[in-house]
């Protein structure tokens, strides 16, 4: 491809510039046949409906989009009809222009017509070059193929030879083909179009003529006329063999065209435009003529002249053709010379529907450029471009008809705003303006929404812009129209009282705030039991909302929400955590849709301390983030709970000791004997019996020196015994050394809880019954966390205190007799059951296994239920033990 040829590829824009040295310039058609290929047509449906809540919603579907094809389209003009001489050059002009949708490229071919049917000579020399300059003259080296973008077309010119021994009045004709890139849509077949041209042999004289401008775009835009001037050239020339008289050469301006008086010159002198010169120039009318009476052959001449663009004249091209006639002969027609009105692009948007004023053009203080709401209300949407505020309007102010983009600049909107575009409607989404006419103008509905959660009732003067390009000149500034919110006034939630005993105040703090007490309400109740709080949620807000239900109580706290009965006293239904779909207020004092009875009923664990909770109930909307809270006084009675374990029965030699393990537990919900007098306690038996009672600090189930002796009448504990704690008790009890056998010694140890906030506690009581005895077996029970296959201890040795397990863990016991009295004893048996929530873990010579005894009870592994050991005598001194393993259940 030539550098020539390579230089006519431009863009439709591109290519209507104005002539710039060394390059090629196209002559832009008007419109192209076609849209554009790759152009995307595009749509969107909409549908509005109402909701449950009877508020309006507009949803919009997905874009569908039509991607235009391209398609071949060209015109080649015209045929044309010359005289010369026999041997001589002829050069002729043609018009090629791409009618397609797309960017197309072209082959060109000159051919002879086969000669008969009217043609007598072939041509020699055949060449089709471009008129880069449209001056009717070939630039440049010869093409054979030219490339147009769609609507674009170029003037060609062909030049050939005549035939040397063609007499006067031979004929010889050519034809000129271009033939498109691509196919014909309806056929398949190949594109082209063809001109042929006559060319006729004489001896005397031939008149060449030339048209050239001086510019090939104009802005008929421009006021001033000079900026809308054109000057033609028109060249004639004697390439015959002879003197041409009588030649006339004759112009005539196209409408859009306004000669300039007097501009006319005649090889550089000032001709006037009558007829009283001896060179007969004149313009009447639309047309000019110049009558030369000879010229003499090779001889040339020049006439120049001004036109001037009619002002706002249509874009397209002004085509005109001079003609020459020498004496009566036919009239031979110029090149076509054309000089396109440039399209300018230009559009504004702006408030108005009438005044197409564009930025920095504001023409009175009621044309603003910008549309302003005064005041938004929260959660609503904000509409532009209705009759409630201003009309939205784009305008074509360029003089071609043309497509606008637009877009949006979310300005100082608030993060998350949504800006969406509609047709005048208000309810078509905006696609494309498509194209206005010259003149015309397009309106839009814009509309905003904010986040939910916004709202600033201090005149924040949210701002968004909209901006307009004609969609041919991307690279204009675009003009602009604000988009104004003056403020959003907050909507509001208000949760307050469910009953009439307790009306909305005025205070804004919680606690002193949306009621007018401290407390909504207040309510008493022991752990574990529950209290019913009526509520109501008010929606205040202009749209339609819900809200989750929350509370401030820790874990544990069993609240749960419900939609009030018909006194608005007791739950109905499922437990609810969101209040569903509450109305939007109307404003009227008489709505009630908007409004929702609530009841909370709150559940204090069991265990929980004594006193009183600030209980916070809390809406708070998902979408809007608006919330309200409301204080209720919940009180938790005391809930006294000590208990005393157990009796026990053990037997002692005279003079001998035995130790009895007791537990106090507090399983109240507020700590026990915390004031200085303690827990007070009694001791009582059999006089001359010795009897102590012990803390077991180490929790080891024996007397050791680092236990406490309580002295004194009352269990003092530092602090007091917490709930949910255990103190461990060892009472000591020792037989006088001349006790008889078979005689008994009930110890009874009793604690008397003093009175707290007015609540007693019944008094508790533990009674060890000991029978002096000369046989007396001890037993003793201790274990360890233990491996469950092999039996062993995981962790540390047998102890008598507490060992933690989890389920699926094991657990060994062993169960030690003891004789410690003088006296043999018999029929000994070793009983221990499986505890609740374990069974037996049988291992092989591990569990159950006895000692000095034979095994009794159950043995299987998974069993529960009883296992025994049983020993028909102990000698003082000796022992027998059963040991087994237990597995806690998972």
């Amino acid at each position: 491809m030539s550098n020539q040829t390579q230089r006519l590829k431009f863009t439709q824009l591109a290519a209507s510039i104005a002539l710039v040295a060394g390059s090629a310039t196209f002559i832009s058609s008007a419109h192209a046949e076609a849209p554009a290929a790759g152009t995307n047509i595009s749509n969107v449906a909409s549908a509005t409906y109402t909701d449950s809540t009877g508020a309006s919603k507009q949803v919009n579907s997905n874009i569908v989009t039509t991607t235009v094809s391209p398609v071949g389209s060209l015109t080649l003009v015209a045929n044309r009809t010359a005289t010369a001489n026999a041997n001589a050059l002829v050069s002729l002009s043609h018009t090629l222009t791409n009618k397609g949708n797309d960017t197309d490229t072209f082959a060109l071919t000159l051919v002879d017509v086969t000669n008969g049917s009217g043609d007598d000579y072939d041509f020699s020399g055949r060449k089709i070059y471009l008129d880069t300059n449209n001056d009717g003259t070939p630039d440049g080296a010869p093409i054979t193929s030219v490339t147009l973008a769609a609507g674009q077309a170029v003037n060609l010119i062909v030049e050939g030879t005549t035939e040397a021994t063609a007499t006067a009045g031979k004929v010889g004709k050519w034809t000129l083909t271009a033939t498109s890139g691509r196919t014909d849509v309806a056929t398949g077949g190949a594109l082209t179009a063809s001109n042929t041209d006559t060319v006729t042999i004489i001896n005397g004289a031939v008149i060449s003529l030339t048209k050239s401008a001086s510019v090939s775009l104009i802005d008929a835009t421009k006021s001033a006329d000079a900026d809308r001037e054109v000057t033609y050239t028109l060249v004639y020339k004697n390439t015959g063999n002879s003197v041409a008289t009588n030649v006339a050469v004759t112009d005539v301006l196209d409408a859009k065209l306004a000669y300039v008086a007097g501009s006319a010159q005649l090889m550089g002198v000032a001709k006037s435009d009558d007829d009283t010169d001896s060179d007969n120039y004149k313009f009447v009318g639309n047309i000019l003529t110049l009558n030369i009476p000879s010229l003499a052959p090779n001889t040339t001449g020049t006439l120049t002249f001004k036109a001037r663009v009619v002002q706002d004249t249509d874009v397209g091209l002004i085509k005109n053709t001079a003609e020459v006639q020498i004496g009566t002969d036919q009239k031979t027609p110029s090149n076509d010379n054309y000089v396109e009105v440039k399209k300018v692009f230009k559009g504004t948007i702006n408030d108005s529907d009438s005044n197409p004023y564009a930025d920095g053009a504001n023409p009175g203080a009621s044309l603003d450029n910008q549309i302003t709401i005064p005041d938004l209300l929260q959660g609503q949407v904000a509409v532009f471009g209705t009759a409630a505020t201003e009309k939205i309007v784009i305008h074509n102010t360029g003089n071609f008809a043309d497509e606008f983009t637009v877009s949006t600049s979310n300005g100082t909107l608030p993060t998350n705003s949504v800006i969406t575009l509609y047709q005048a409607d208000g309810v078509t989404p905006f696609v494309s303006t498509g194209t206005i006419a010259k003149g015309g103008k397009y309106e839009l509905v814009a509309k905003i929404t904010l986040p939910a959660s916004y709202a600033n009732a201090a005149n924040p003067n949210l701002t968004a812009t909209l901006l307009v390009k004609p969609k041919s000149n991307p690279t204009q500034t675009a003009d602009t129209l604000d988009l104004i919110i003056a403020k959003v006034t907050p909507a509001t939630v208000d949760l307050h009282n469910g009953n009439t005993t307790d009306q909305d105040g005025n205070g804004t703090t919680v606690g002193t705030g949306k009621d007018a007490q401290q407390y909504a309400n207040e309510a008493s109740v022991l752990p574990g039991n529950s209290a019913t709080f009526p509520l109501q949620a008010d929606n205040l807000g202009s749209v339609s909302d819900n809200f989750n239900l929350s509370h401030n109580l820790p874990a544990g706290w069993d609240v749960k929400f419900y939609i009030a009965d018909a006194a608005g006293t007791g739950p109905t239904g499922s437990p609810i955590t969101n209040t569903g779909n509450i109305n939007a207020s109307t404003g009227l004092p008489a709505q009630t849709d908007n409004k929702l009875k609530l009841v909370a009923v709150v559940t204090p664990p069991l265990g929980e301390t004594a006193g009183y909770k600030d209980v916070r109930f809390t809406v708070s909307s998902p979408a809007t983030n608006l919330s309200d809270t409301i204080s209720e006084k919940l009180t938790v009675q005391a809930d006294r709970k000590l208990v005393l374990n157990q009796d026990r029965i053990g037997q002692v030699a005279p003079g001998g000791t035995i130790v009895y393990k007791h537990t106090l537990t507090n399983n109240s919900n507020l700590i026990e004997g915390a004031t200085a007098s303690g827990i007070p306690f009694a001791l009582t038996g059999v006089a001359g019996w010795a009897t102590s009672l012990y803390i077991d600090n180490n929790n080891d189930g024996l007397i050791d020196s680092n236990d406490t002796l309580v002295t004194g009448s009352a269990l003092t504990i530092s602090g007091g015994v917490a709930k949910g704690t255990t103190v461990n008790l060892l009472v000591k009890v020792q037989a006088p050394t001349n006790a008889t056998v078979g005689t008994q010694n009930p110890v009874v140890l009793t604690f008397s809880p003093v009175v707290y906030n007015t609540i007693t506690h019944p008094v508790l009581t533990n009674t060890d019954l000991t029978t002096v005895t000369e046989g007396q077996i001890r037993l003793v029970k201790d274990q360890y966390l233990a491996n469950c296959t092999t039996g062993a201890a995981v962790t540390g040795a047998y102890t008598q205190g507490t060992v933690n397990a989890k389920p699926g863990e094991c657990v060994k016991y062993r169960i030690v007799a003891t004789n410690e009295g003088n006296a043999t004893v018999t029929d000994v048996v070793i009983s221990d059951n499986t505890p609740s929530y374990t069974t037996l873990k049988a291992i092989a010579t591990v569990s159950p296994f006895a000692s000095n005894a034979t095994l009794g009870g159950i043995s299987a592994d998974g069993a529960t239920g009883t296992v025994s050991a049983t020993q028909p005598s102990l000698a003082p001194n000796e022992n027998a033990a059963l040991e087994f393993v237990i597995k806690v259940n998972n």
